[in-house]
């Protein structure tokens, strides 16, 4: 939803904090710098449930509530138009990488300086001020700066310094400025089990003074769970033990105690146990006031947190899951030339299937007659040529007509593929009878020269043996269907305008790509998408050296969900980063939902006879006809193929956009994968404008409703190819949602391990890496808390349903 600015728009910070309040937040200082701030709640004032960020260029923001939600945006004048909501979230990622760069980069120095500022100082004895104070002893890597105590800040990466803590005799503590502490921890080396985790250094070496036992410092109760999980990934077999800080005097300000909390959420997520002071303060304070043994025997008595009475206030608030897919356009017909509409909405009205497969094949089918027969320069002087084929894939899940959908729209390529074989059946028997003639006349020639030759053998007898021979005829082929990429070749090499590479499931062709054995038939296709660059095959059956000046190929296919997926996830990876996917310009991933209707009714036959002239005359072309010019060269032959070029009006539209398209590419906001496929876009708008030009049979130049309609399906299959790459994270949120909903009708408890959930083998739920991945995102979204549970063997891992999620999505 959209919050409605109620102040004056020139004052933004106060109409945003209005707008806060109004919503039950209770914000502090509003500062417009994109930077997302906690605060309370009208309900829970000294909680950090609200959150809000606000933007000074637009006016614009967001906020909400953990707890309860709540989501909203706002804008300073009541409104956020879709281009200033894409600019906000492009700032906020724009600035979480500067700020997460910058965050690098300091801890990053930081940590270089500790390393060089601890490597001079001298150990830290027992006669130190603050250990004085405190009433311990010094232990194995603390140090000393004159009176101050200084503790090394391991990394949990690599156990090496990341910063350091300072602390003087009047117990005031200081981090090094930039050094990193998240995660960081000071190791007190002791016996084996158990493992001793606390927030104080003075609270570290009570407990080992008291038990003996390795004990880690986290330095703050923010801490405690990234040092939990850190010793127990390192160590499953060791039991842990929380040392919590008893804040009492905290909790009667604020009303929650954030020492207790915090340790027990710590040992929660590890499945530890947890030791309270008796007392107010920490295990120092029990170590001064009542002796080590009162510290051991709280130690010795820590308890598991299961035992303790829990309810939802005691749970982190957990971050919502994921969305599923992003949305997609609509299609609309209006996307097709005008000349074949009728024909495609004809056929998606009698077969209900989705428009955008219909029209997504066609398009392609269109790509294919046109081939390099004419091509298009998109700007006004350059010779940058783009060849109008087309790469389409469809997906959709099994029994949504992606198959009949494609055959109904190749109808008019297969026509005219069944009259170039009559054509060929019949120029092949006039060959045969011709070659029949032309053996007898060759027989008849070589009497002729020998007899010549015999009277004088210096005779030029070039003149009795050179005569006309007919060359064979080769067939018109529009399409390929399972073929090699050299035999594939051979078909090229006979049909120089182009080839339509057809195969119903496509991934399977794109994995075989993949393997390391087909990298030349890989080549082949990358060249193919060109559609202007030469390939030579050095490796076939019938000889060395098959070449073809131009490899020009478009491809049709289509695919379920779950396979490109899959395949998709290597792409986002690393792997296949040639470009390959990205070059499906024309991918569709269409919603397929809505009422079915019975249609039965005959064809339009008007609307499909008009669609099939359009191909024939297609693949007739005459690009010379239509206006279009062609390069020469230096010997004054043609060179390069015919093109045509936009009207100033479709330029200027073409230079806007291309402005726009370069601009975001550059941005660095994209996933590479992202970014890769809609750089493609530079071929495939210029390609597609060219064929909604000519299938409306209009000659040069191209003109701006061609490019207006070129624009408009780049639009549109922008949000299908965003769709294409959420596919990643899609399955591992209904994987999570699914188990969630298990859990909450009862089918699970809310106490579960990996194998509860896969036992059962419900819908969705039946892959064991699937299911693992639908939990680990909910481990990390806060949803589940992953604990190790004690079998005496192999460690296993069960998961406990966070309470606060309940009434969440």
């Amino acid at each position: 939803m959209m919050a409605a600015a109620n102040a004056d728009y020139n004052n933004p910070c106060d109409a945003f904090r209005s707008v806060l309040i109004d919503a039950g937040l209770l914000p502090g200082d509003i500062v417009p710098d994109g930077e997302i701030r906690r605060c309370g709640t009208s309900n829970k004032p000294r909680s950090r449930n609200g959150w809000h960020f606000l933007y000074a260029d637009p006016p614009a923001g967001a906020y909400g509530d953990w707890s309860t939600s709540l989501s909203e945006t706002w804008s300073g004048n009541g409104s956020l138009s879709d281009d200033d909501r894409r600019r906000l979230h492009e700032e906020i990622e724009r600035q979480k990488a500067e700020r997460t760069a910058k965050l690098e980069a300091d801890q990053a120095a930081a940590s270089e300086k500790a390393k060089a500022y601890l490597a001079r100082l001298p150990a830290a004895t027992d006669a130190n001020p603050y250990l004085k104070h405190k009433g311990v002893n010094s232990c194995p890597g603390l140090l000393a700066d004159g009176n101050l105590l200084v503790v090394p800040v391991l990394s949990p990466k690599d156990n090496q310094p990341m910063s350091y803590q300072t602390v003087n005799p009047e117990s005031s503590k200081l981090f090094l400025k930039g050094g990193q502490t998240k995660g960081g921890y000071f190791v007190i080396k002791g016996d084996g089990d158990p493992l001793l985790i606390c927030e104080g250094i003075a609270t570290g070496v009570s407990l080992h003074q008291a038990t003996g036992h390795t004990t880690l410092v986290a330095f703050s109760s923010r801490n405690l769970a990234g040092v939990a999980k850190m010793a127990w990934e390192r160590y499953p077999d060791r039991k842990i033990i929380l040392a919590a800080d008893n804040d009492l005097k905290t909790a009667k300000k604020i009303g929650n105690n954030p020492g207790i909390e915090a340790a027990t959420d710590a040992a929660r997520s590890v499945n530890g146990l947890l030791a309270i002071p008796g007392q107010p303060g920490d295990f120092n304070d029990v170590h001064v006031a009542m002796g080590l043994d009162a510290v051991k025997d709280s130690i010795d008595g820590a308890k598991p947190v299961a035992s303790e009475t829990e309810n939802a206030e005691d749970w982190p608030g957990p971050l919502p899951l994921p969305d599923g897919l992003p949305p997609v356009a609509d299609f609309t017909f209006k996307l097709l030339p005008e000349t074949l509409s009728p024909w495609a909405a004809d056929i998606v009205e009698r077969m209900q299937c989705p428009p955008d497969f219909v029209a997504v094949a066609i398009m392609a089918a269109l790509a294919c007659m046109i081939g390099r027969r004419i091509g298009i320069r998109p700007q006004a002087s350059t010779d940058w040529t783009v060849s109008p084929n087309q790469w389409a894939i469809l997906i959709g899940r099994p029994g949504v007509l992606k198959s009949p959908a494609m055959e109904a729209a190749l109808a008019p390529v297969k026509r005219l593929a069944a009259l170039s074989v009559e054509q060929y059946q019949a120029e092949l028997a006039e060959y045969e009878r011709t070659k029949v003639a032309e053996k007898l006349r060759a027989e008849a020639a070589e009497k002729t020269a020998r007899a010549a030759l015999k009277k004088n053998p210096n005779a030029d007898i070039s003149g009795i043996l050179d005569f006309e021979k007919t060359e064979a005829p080769t067939m018109a082929r529009y399409m390929a269907n399972d073929t090699t990429a050299a035999a594939l070749g051979e078909l090229h090499r006979q049909n120089p305008n182009g080839l339509l590479v057809f195969r119903d499931e496509l991934v399977s062709l794109l994995k075989m790509l993949d393997r390391e054995e087909n990298a030349d038939a890989r080549g082949f296709y990358l060249t193919g998408w060109n559609g202007d660059s030469g390939y030579t095959f050095d490796r076939i059956t019938r000889g060395m050296n098959l070449h073809i000046p131009a490899v020009c190929l478009s491809v049709l296919g289509s695919t379920q969900p779950a396979r490109i997926a899959q395949y998709v996830k290597g792409v986002v990876n690393g792997s296949g980063d040639d470009g390959l996917l990205q070059r499906f310009g024309l991918t569709v991933w269409p919603d397929t939902g809505g009422t079915w209707r019975d249609v039965d009714r005959w064809p339009d036959s008007e609307a499909k006879h008009t669609a099939f002239m359009v191909f024939e005359r297609l693949a007739k072309l005459d690009p010379f006809f239509g206006g279009a010019n062609q390069d020469t060269g230096p010997d004054g032959r043609p060179e390069g193929i015919p093109y045509m070029r936009f009207d100033m009006g479709g330029l200027d539209l073409f230079r806007e956009w291309r402005k726009d398209l370069e601009t975001r590419l550059r941005s660095g906001d994209m996933h590479p994968a992202l970014e890769s496929h809609l750089s493609k876009y530079r071929k495939l708008v210029p390609g597609l404008a060219l064929i909604c030009h000519l299938a409306d049979g209009h000659s040069a130049p191209v003109g701006r409703p061609a490019v207006l309609q070129a624009l408009a399906w780049a639009e549109y299959l922008e949000t299908h190819a965003r769709r294409l790459y959420a596919s990643v994270t899609a399955p591992e949120a209904a994987t999570a949602r699914a188990i969630i909903a298990k859990i909450r009708s009862g089918a699970l408890p809310s106490v579960l391990t990996v194998r509860d959930i896969y036992r059962p083998q419900w819908a969705g739920l039946t892959d064991l890496d699937t299911i693992k991945t639908g939990v680990k995102l909910l481990v990390d979204r806060e949803w589940m808390v992953e604990a190790r549970k004690s079998s005496g063997g192999r460690p296993t891992f069960e998961y406990r349903l966070n309470l606060r999620t309940e009434g969440l999505r």
